[in-house]
């Protein structure tokens, strides 16, 4: 249905929409919008929007050129009368125009609440599971107070890998990836997330096509909910595995005069650490990031 929206703006095929309705109407008949929208193909709540249009420019808005457009229409206009129908002078089409709201699966004001309460629900799972995982993390409210002009769900202070990919933010999307919204995102959002902040990830919570898991990049890893606890390494415990390994490898060079062996392996080991905290810093880099995903922290 979504592929098709465009077809149903053309000025002629909107004024035959109208036609259509006023015909309609002049007969009595019931349920004109949404019978139209089902025969045509198009969402009841977009038809409804574009009759309700219709009626503004042929019925009420003598005094306007048609040529204007729309844009003469207030700001918002059109959407405060499809949320509020009691602005509507037209009591008849106030009636279509809240059916179309009741019956409409996937547009209309009914459907966007839906949408955002969803949305937010999502966003506190998603912090929550952050929390468990005692990740550093800020929101997006925060970053927005902090003057940041794009602001992913989850901006990690400390980033992690989670399934050998670095992560520096996380979005929470409580829908399914499709490609045509999935590039909407990615033109949006993911990807000035990820010029701003480096690699990240993206959850879409009710799953997405398989072809867009393929795509690797950009460097944005797609799931479809919060990796387990065995997915997630954290940099501060690697760190600290390794600090606790060289310390312990310093005690035993000073214990046992300096062995050569060992002295030659805690300087190895010490390399090998700071190596790792640079690339992991670096992560935004492809070659950097490719070999802090091969690295391998056992010198033994």
């Amino acid at each position: 249905m979504r592929r098709n929206h465009h077809h149903h703006y053309s000025r002629d095929t909107r004024e035959k929409y109208y036609k259509l309705y006023k015909k309609a109407k002049l007969k009595n008949e019931k349920h004109v919008i949404v019978r139209l929208a089902y025969k045509n193909d198009i969402s009841p709540c977009l038809l409804a929007r574009i009759i309700l249009e219709e009626y503004y420019w042929n019925d009420v808005a003598h005094d306007r050129e048609r040529g204007e457009g729309r844009g003469t229409l207030p700001a918002g206009f059109m959407t405060d009368c499809i949320r509020d129908i009691a602005k509507l002078p037209n009591p008849d089409l106030a009636e279509e125009i809240y059916e179309t709201i009741v019956l409409d699966n996937f547009y209309g004001p009914a459907i966007d609440s839906i949408k955002k309460t969803c949305g937010v629900e999502y966003e506190l799972f998603l912090k929550a599971y952050c929390k468990r995982e005692n990740m550093c993390f800020i929101d997006e409210d925060q970053m927005r107070e902090e003057g940041y002009d794009k602001t992913p769900d989850i901006r990690l202070k400390i980033p992690v890998l989670i399934k050998n990919r670095v992560v520096n933010w996380i979005e929470s999307k409580a829908s399914f990836g499709d490609p045509i919204n999935h590039q909407q995102y990615m033109t949006d959002q993911f990807l000035p997330y990820k010029n701003r902040f480096g690699p990240g990830a993206v959850i879409y919570w009710f799953g997405y096509v398989e072809e867009l898991g393929d795509n690797e990049e950009t460097d944005i890893l797609l799931l479809h909910t919060f990796p387990t606890s065995s997915e997630i390494v954290h940099l501060r415990d690697v760190y600290k595995k390794e600090e606790e390994s060289i310390e312990k490898l310093k005690l035993e060079v000073l214990e046992h005069n300096s062995n050569d062996n060992n002295s030659e392996l805690f300087e190895k080991k010490q390399d090998k650490l700071l190596t790792y905290v640079d690339l992991f810093f670096d992560s935004d880099d492809e070659i950097g990031a490719k070999k802090l995903e091969n690295i391998n922290l056992d010198c033994t």
